[in-house]
């Protein structure tokens, strides 16, 4: 935390908590040589947007901190006492905010600086839990030949503001495909591996499969027909499905063994699951099988549920311990955190919109989000808080092509001094 008393005029004013949050998704391009552990990432610009050569961007929420950063180094924005909040690990589960003693903290008004896209004032947010499931299978002795099949070229993109985006989910993907191929040949199920991260929705994953020598112009040509069906009837045109023959491996699934595992990829629920009643257009339920990885006959799966409700979230929690116990499997539950839920009054909010219309002659849009904030966990901590989030226009968050745009994020800049202006 970081504290600045108030300007001239101010310095008996409500104070106001700016928050963000320091750490990013790291991701590159399978081409990039960067060591996202200690290289700095390499900025680039048109003018127009500012991303970075290879690998995330980091503008969420690097945005937030260069803007509290730079209230409390002005010295001519007027605003009221300033109490800055820096979480760390807001990516892996919120775990800055739920870790925070916000004992010290008086703001009034908590202004969140996380969200991505201009003109819009969010006023809520969905709450989320991280599940990881375990279910061992059984093995077998590979016979025949090999090859990897990979599935590659996915927009990806973030599992909760992405997720009604018609994206294909590589792993889903993968174990559609895996289930074709299983019902024209006898195939054994040796690697799988997709995803990375629980707040990312995969762009790639691969297996490696055996099978008898004979099969392999069927099962080439196979792969082939559901590359190009991916690309004609999806939203995803540069999807790839491909073949390529490798080692036998020393081990692999039997067919029981197979069985399971794409019975589990196959049936694993993912995408939206309910919308919003209320609120035309936004997701309510939802989850993402983040990541799959069948190690020492074991397969480790991954899924980020969200929700608006908790018992939107608690019914996806009972289907996959279901499948898990249908399965012999187990299940755990990782870092679940509240809904910031919508507040029908709010004297941040009307400021908010006012200082939006002193600047551009129109309201913004309010509403709430399908993703985490950590407000929801900041709520629970700073009940007495009137929270607002908002945010310069990003694209493409957590994927190699995030990028900012300049303009908008300047004029975010010009609006939040405008807004702390107000407060007084």
């Amino acid at each position: 935390m970081l504290f600045k008393d108030g300007t001239p005029g101010y310095e008996t004013s409500a104070p106001v908590i700016l928050q963000g949050h320091l750490d990013m998704v790291c991701e590159k391009t399978p081409d990039c040589p960067a060591d996202m552990e200690k290289d700095p990432i390499r900025l680039l610009t048109d003018g127009k947007y500012i991303w970075a050569d290879g690998t995330t961007l980091g503008g969420d929420d690097g945005i937030a901190i260069a803007y509290i950063l730079a209230v409390l180094a002005s010295d001519t924005a007027k605003h009221p006492p300033i109490e800055a909040l820096l979480t760390c690990d807001e990516e892996v589960g919120l775990r800055g905010a739920r870790m925070l003693d916000a004992s010290s903290l008086t703001g009034k008004y908590l202004i969140n600086l996380d969200s991505e896209e201009e003109g819009i004032l969010m006023a809520g947010c969905a709450g989320a839990v991280r599940v990881f499931c375990e279910n061992p299978l059984s093995a077998g002795t590979p016979k025949g030949c090999a090859a990897t099949i990979k599935i590659s070229g996915l927009q990806g993109g973030h599992s909760g503001v992405d997720i009604d985006k018609n994206r294909l989910n590589a792993v889903k993907t993968l174990g559609e495909l895996l289930d074709t191929l299983h019902e024209i040949a006898d195939i054994q199920i040796a690697c799988v591996h997709g995803g990375e991260r629980l707040n990312i929705i995969p762009q790639s994953a691969e297996a490696v499969i055996c099978f008898e020598p004979t099969m392999w112009n069927l099962l080439c040509d196979t792969v082939q027909a559901f590359s190009a069906r991916l690309q004609k009837e999806t939203a995803e045109p540069d999807a790839c499905a491909t073949l390529e023959k490798t080692q036998l491996p020393p081990s692999c699934l039997d067919k029981t063994g197979t069985t399971d595992l794409i019975f589990t990829l196959m049936q694993a629920p993912c995408g939206v699951c309910a919308m919003n009643p209320h609120i035309p257009g936004l997701v309510q339920t939802s989850l993402n099988l983040s990541s799959a990885d069948l190690e020492n006959n074991i397969l480790k799966t991954a899924f980020m549920i969200r929700s608006n409700t908790d018992s939107g979230k608690q019914l996806l929690v009972r289907q996959l311990t279901l499948l898990m116990e249908h399965l012999g499997g187990n299940i755990r539950l990782e870092d679940d955190y509240p809904a910031w839920e919508y507040c029908p009054k709010s004297d941040l909010r009307d400021k908010m919109i006012r200082a939006y219309q002193d600047l551009y002659g129109q309201e913004p849009v309010v509403c709430t989000i399908h993703a985490g904030l950590e407000c929801g966990i900041l709520s629970e901590k700073l009940p007495n808080t009137d929270m607002i989030s908002f945010g310069p226009n990003l694209e493409h968050v957590h994927t190699p092509e995030e990028r900012m745009d300049v303009e908008s994020a300047k004029r975010c800049w010009e609006y939040l001094l405008h807004v702390l202006e107000l407060l007084k």
